[in-house]
């Protein structure tokens, strides 16, 4: 099961328009999701906080979302929860429970892309563990296509193009070596992330 699931969202080039529906649909309304947050809080940095996904669906009152939905966060955001980490003109960074904020993105790609038929967007992801990692694209219409690989697929690919780790597979037993498990779990960790 997927656990923290790390993205990154950015578009391909806007026109002006769409620039400016991008800075005030992504960009704006995440900032003044933090301000508001940050002024209950009486903090005096605001900008490079968490901001909860919901704050597109739900109102917020006091610190917290008026009828939170639990099925319309998962079906219009694409997870239970999610927070923007980090935002700019261009892209937004994102973490998520078990699953990408494919549906978040698709709206945002919609309501920039009313402005710019032309506009691409990329939504890159992984897995912490990783169990998965994954790209998607979308343009004014919504998801144009993903494509996405499991630990296993992860796993096979790395055993293919690094013999040292392939030494430690155990074909017949479908899994490491017995003594080598800690070993290979140790250099799996790296080589996945490359």
């Amino acid at each position: 099961m997927a656990n923290h699931v790390s993205g990154h969202f950015r578009h391909k080039g806007l026109n002006p328009t769409a620039q400016k529906v991008w800075d005030e649909y992504v960009v704006g309304k995440l900032d003044e999701a933090v301000k508001r947050m940050s002024e209950r809080k009486e903090e005096e940095s605001w900008r490079f906080h968490e901001v909860h996904l919901g704050n597109y669906l739900f109102e917020e009152k006091d610190g917290e979302f008026v009828n939170w939905d639990f099925n319309q966060m998962c079906e219009e955001i694409g997870a239970k929860w999610a927070y923007a980490t980090e935002w700019d003109e261009d892209y937004v960074n994102v973490y998520s429970a078990w699953s990408p904020v494919v549906e978040w993105c698709e709206m945002v790609a919609k309501a920039v892309g009313e402005a710019d038929s032309e506009a691409e967007f990329i939504l890159t992801y992984e897995d912490e563990m990783p169990n998965f990692v994954g790209v998607a694209s979308f343009t004014k219409y919504g998801l144009d296509d993903q494509s996405e690989i499991d630990y296993d697929e992860i796993r096979e690919k790395c055993i293919n193009d690094h013999a040292e780790l392939a030494e430690m597979w155990d074909e017949d037993a479908e899994d490491w070596q017995e003594d080598k498990e800690d070993e290979a779990n140790e250099l799996m960790w790296e080589l996945q992330h490359d």
